[in-house]
């Protein structure tokens, strides 16, 4: 009698440990495997499409799935449609793949924003939810005008020091980061200014110091191009470059008649004065002599006295 019991008993428990198996491994899970955005960089006010595959990992369908894409606090706007999607089934261990077109809000900071997915679907036993997130990064744009380049001097020549002045605007959304301003062309050397951060609406001046220089090139020197190069970076460290041509710098040949015709004029003038020190000199030199000699025979004649 008390045998039977136990064997009753453990029959009961396999019967009940194999039902609550089967029902586990019946009930379905539905759940995103991948996504995709369409674009690399997102702005404010774009318009981008999100892809992602639903996967039933059950063995068994699921049918009446609804799948509603709902941005954490109204940052991305449905384009097509109400953000919602109607699949009628999903057989088990396949998927599906949807996607929804959104337009990014012109307000937005740069960020990385997050897009809930949700989704309901049923089985012959019940109805699921379950609940997965999209995160899409919003970048501003960085824009940069130059403006009021100029060469200060008026009149170069070679080997002269040249100063080159420009204003940078930081015409963008965005902050820039690490800008720097360098000259280069064929008669101006290669000089480089360190400007630093800009932010967004504000403007800094460069301000560089180069000197001219004579290129080996056939061509008329006053013939040729140089330019001013910006460069900087975004807070993702992406570096951008924005250049404008400072045109034909006018670099003429180092006059020395100047200083030729001075050198003339003082070698002259000197020769006049040398030979009046020359005769002052002498003059002074025998008088002293003389001088000297009297006193040492005075005292020579004193001593002998």
């Amino acid at each position: 009698m008390r045998k039977s019991l136990i064997i009753s008993i453990l029959m009961v428990l396999v019967l009940v440990s194999g039902y609550s198996f089967t029902s586990n491994a019946m009930t379905p899970r539905v759940m995103m495997i991948d996504f995709s955005i369409d674009k690399k960089e997102i702005y404010p006010g774009d318009t981008f499409t999100v892809r992602f595959k639903l996967r039933n990992t059950s063995k068994y369908r699921i049918m009446n799935l609804k799948c509603v894409v709902s941005p954490s606090d109204g940052e991305f706007i449905p384009v097509d449609s109400v953000g919602t999607e109607y699949i009628e089934e999903i057989y088990g261990e396949s998927e599906e793949e949807l996607s929804f077109k959104l337009e990014c809000a012109k307000t937005l900071t740069e960020k990385t924003y997050s897009i809930k997915v949700m989704t309901e679907y049923e089985d012959w036993d019940g109805s699921y939810k379950a609940e997965d997130t999209i995160y899409v990064p919003v970048t501003l744009k960085s824009e940069v005008l130059i403006s009021d380049t100029y060469v200060a001097e008026e009149e170069i020549r070679l080997g002269d020091n040249i100063e080159v002045v420009s204003t940078i605007n930081n015409v963008g959304a965005a902050d820039i980061y690490k800008v720097s301003a360098q000259v280069t062309g064929h008669n101006i050397a290669d000089s480089t200014s360190y400007i630093g951060n800009i932010k967004s609406g504000k403007s800094a001046n460069a301000d560089i110091i180069t000197k001219a220089i004579k290129h080996d090139d056939p061509r008329d020197n006053t013939q040729y191009d140089n330019d001013v190069i910006i460069t900087y970076e975004d807070i993702n460290g992406k570096k951008y470059t924005e250049k404008v041509g400072l045109g034909n710098i006018v670099v003429l040949e180092q006059d020395y008649s100047d200083v030729i015709k001075v050198k003339e004029d003082t070698s002259r003038h000197l020769t006049a004065v040398n030979k009046l020190e020359i005769v002052i000199a002498i003059i002074v030199i025998l008088i002293a002599a003389f001088v000297i000699k009297r006193r040492m025979k005075r005292k020579k004649l004193e001593r002998e006295f």
